[in-house]
């Protein structure tokens, strides 16, 4: 039997220092990731998560600032230096309830993530994985005009292109992440030609603050109806967006990973 072999190089979480984020840099660690790097809007916080990591032995960089910036996947690759990229866990991102400008938020969850996956798709390592942080909420069926064209390859003019299509910061969220369902399936051969896989997963109701924020009648009904009646664990999230790193899972690429307690079939998805 062959041996699994993790991939060399360093590995890259954003959104470290949130709910899910934080959970996936302590679980790489745990994992043998010896080279980390953080990112994330919140400075102080991500010092803890850093903390923590350098107490087990971790070298952790820091990268502090908004993943909307030009700037941002420049400085990213100088902390990278001359290293290859062995896994990255892209978190980043906002809901409705924590940013209500829709043009922000497609910015956010959809531009920056082009962004980051054009940056990283040449440094990858042989065997590196990357996975992006969708939503359950990408599912839910928006308009077939629209559902389409979040489905297409970015503009060149990027999301600014595709306003014209999302009548409310609800439709951008649920577009915005199906839009990061599409880049995970379209990237697939590109990170292929490398040795490498990108994948994307659909966290569902978790039990994080962002979570506190959003819950209200509808969600309440989805969570009682869904096949496991309970919030998810965001160390659940977590073990499975490290598990797609791994080399176990070495044959698993360009697809989408729900992990959301059987919500989505429960609804007939």
């Amino acid at each position: 039997m062959a041996e699994f072999q993790r991939a060399e190089g360093v590995a890259i979480v954003t959104g470290a220092a949130g709910g899910m984020g934080s959970h996936c840099a302590r679980l790489l660690g745990e994992a043998g990731w010896s080279e980390i790097i953080l990112c994330d809007l919140d400075e102080a916080r991500l010092g803890a998560v850093a903390e923590d990591l350098r107490a087990k032995g971790v070298t952790v960089d820091l990268l502090g600032g908004q993943i909307t910036d030009p700037a941002f996947t420049s400085q990213l690759l100088e902390k990278v230096g001359a290293r290859a990229i062995g896994a990255v866990i892209h978190t980043a991102g906002v809901s409705p309830a924590i940013f209500g400008d829709k043009d922000k938020l497609l910015e956010i969850n959809l531009d920056a993530t082009q962004a980051i996956v054009d940056a990283i798709r040449p440094r990858m390592a042989q065997g590196g994985a990357a996975v992006l942080f969708a939503s359950m909420a990408s599912y839910f069926p928006i308009s077939p005009e629209a559902d389409d064209a979040f489905e297409a390859p970015l503009p060149a003019g990027g999301s600014a292109e595709l306003r014209h299509l999302v009548p409310n910061e609800g439709a951008a969220y649920t577009l915005s992440k199906r839009a990061v369902r599409a880049i995970a399936k379209r990237e697939a051969k590109a990170f292929g030609d490398r040795g490498a896989r990108i994948m994307s997963l659909s966290p569902g109701l978790i039990d994080t603050p962002m979570m506190a924020g959003e819950k209200n009648p509808q969600t309440e009904a989805m969570l009682s109806g869904a096949a496991l009646t309970r919030l998810g664990r965001p160390e659940e999230l977590a073990a499975a967006a490290v598990f797609l790193t791994s080399p176990q899972a070495g044959f698993i690429t360009g697809c989408d990973l729900r992990v959301d307690g059987g919500a989505l079939s429960s609804l007939g998805i």
